[in-house]
């Protein structure tokens, strides 16, 4: 008899990672002029941000870097319109969780001329111990419902004999995120007096990341006799 089943392990985890995605982005009228106040806006921020924070420039991690000029077309005048050149460059820094970490992060970003903008997640360190923690709760799962179908068709289960199940997709995060601009459009919703409370004040306050939820379903065949 072949017994098809289907178990499903979720767990939740408190984060202890933190993964900032930055976007430095700066517009001016030449490509020279571009390059250079793109590259001294990084290093302001490595400088008054990073080193600050006892971190350091190789921790940031560059992703994507572009110098280009931005050009539209004008349908109206149905011509091309140059705006000047742009300087992105896109970076990720992941340091271990700590809210006094994140809040230092922002009230330190907030004081520059040219902040970057960013995106702030949390994550677990080792996700792939916790992924096998939770597989091996589907496992069990499925064998237990299996265990039910075979006792109650009189019979023994035996073994599995395949397992199938859905990869892993982007569901290692918290749902919690911190963003330069939301938060900043946020925070005048909250009942605080802005010049009595700093933005680390307000951070360290209110702010608690939701825990990490990590779920995975297996699709498992046994052989009951």
């Amino acid at each position: 008899m072949d017994i098809m089943v289907e178990g499903k392990g979720t767990r939740y985890y408190r984060p202890d990672q933190v993964v900032i995605s930055l976007n430095f982005y700066t517009k001016t009228k030449s490509y020279e002029t571009a390059l250079e106040e793109g590259t001294r806006d990084v290093q302001v921020f490595i400088e008054k941000v990073l080193e600050q924070m006892q971190f350091s420039k190789e921790d940031l991690k560059t992703k994507n870097f572009r110098v280009y000029e931005e050009i539209r077309y004008d349908h109206e005048k149905k011509k091309e319109i140059k705006y000047g050149f742009v300087y992105t460059q896109g970076a990720t820094l992941k340091v271990d969780y700590d809210i006094n970490i994140v809040a230092d992060f922002m009230d330190r970003v907030s004081k520059l001329k040219n902040p970057p903008k960013y995106t702030i997640e949390f994550n677990v360190k080792n996700e792939q111990e916790s992924i096998n923690e939770v597989m091996a709760e589907a496992y069990n799962k499925a064998k237990e419902k299996a265990e039910a179908i075979a006792k109650s068709a009189g019979k023994t289960l035996k073994e599995c004999v395949k397992v199938d199940f859905r990869p892993f997709e982007e569901r290692v995060y918290s749902r919690t995120t911190l963003g330069s601009g939301v938060f900043g459009a946020e925070m005048s919703n909250f009942n605080i007096k802005a010049e009595k409370m700093s933005t680390q004040d307000i951070v360290t306050k209110i702010f608690t990341p939701e825990d990490i939820e990590i779920s995975e379903t297996l699709y498992c065949l046994w052989v009951a006799e």
